[in-house]
């Protein structure tokens, strides 16, 4: 049995809430939205990515993008979402995923933390600095908040050098890259000045740390993949490298043991498309 590429569109359509039956309209609904589904993008997905809070919000799968974001009640829920849930800690809220704005639950926070071997210590920063693998601008503000959080973002240039408006491109990439790492997370926003108060992840999140600690990162990418495929439905290897950027070697030892399962099968075919696709063993039944 042959798939079409609309039929899965149709089927997301339902786990991702892109229809107005399903579309969030709150603050409680868009915490029940990130917890059903896991993890999501906040403002944009591409191509069916993830699910996407802001698409959940308008109850399209395609809605255009707004000319003025200030009066869109739809990106106003996302943004509202983004600043209440975060600071009430109820969710995790940063460039975790593609270096984009992303939702993940409390729930799956321990997985995904546990896959960046930062061990809940202070001083990972320092091991991934030394091993080439963190940038020195990413350091220097590491070094700031270590010494003193939380910090708003104006502290926080003036403490690493970097409050010229120069540095204003270089302090925003290190602010990801820490992010990325799951080193510093945004705690709470102001407005008059505008501004982000920012703490590092240990001081925020140690209940997920340490259930961190516990879990294997065959575990945590299991974990990860079952509940992308419930809501994804299908997916290709290398559609998974491009999201999470985990090695391709340990890609195909979680696909195959998700297979052994018998949670998925990877004999999925859609309709003038030549590679076969990993899907749910329940796809052919929804």
């Amino acid at each position: 049995m042959l798939l079409t590429r609309e039929k899965i569109e149709l089927l997301r359509d339902e786990t991702f809430r892109r229809t107005s039956k399903l579309q969030v309209r709150s603050i409680a609904e868009a915490l029940n939205f990130v917890n059903s589904v896991g993890f999501c993008f906040a403002f944009k997905a591409r191509n069916s990515e993830l699910p996407c809070l802001w698409h959940a919000a308008c109850g399209e799968r395609d809605p255009v993008y707004p000319l003025h974001t200030h009066h869109d009640p739809y990106i106003g829920l996302v943004w509202q979402a983004k600043d209440i849930l975060p600071a009430g800690k109820k969710i995790y809220y940063g460039k975790a995923l593609k270096n984009r704005p992303s939702m993940i639950s409390l729930d799956y926070l321990p997985f995904f933390y546990r896959l960046l071997d930062n061990e809940g210590k202070e001083d990972a920063y320092l091991r991934k600095y030394l091993s080439g693998n963190l940038s020195q601008e990413a350091k220097r503000i590491m070094d700031a908040i270590t010494e003193n959080s939380p910090m708003v973002t104006a502290d926080l240039k003036l403490a690493s050098g970097m409050a010229r408006p120069g540095k204003r491109a270089a302090f925003d990439r290190a602010m990801a890259e820490l992010q990325m790492n799951m080193f510093v997370t945004k705690i709470a926003e102001f407005y008059e000045p505008f501004t982000f108060l920012w703490d590092l992840f240990t001081n925020r999140y140690t209940v997920e740390i340490k259930i961190a600690g516990q879990i294997t990162k065959k575990q945590a990418r299991t974990a990860i993949l079952q509940k992308y495929f419930t809501i994804n439905l299908i997916s290709h290897p290398n559609e998974i490298k491009r999201l999470f950027g985990w090695p391709k070697g340990d890609i195909d030892a979680v696909l195959q043991h998700l297979m052994d399962e018998g949670s998925i099968q990877n004999n999925v075919k859609i309709k003038n498309e030549k590679q076969n696709f990993y899907g749910l063993t329940t796809l052919y039944n929804l």
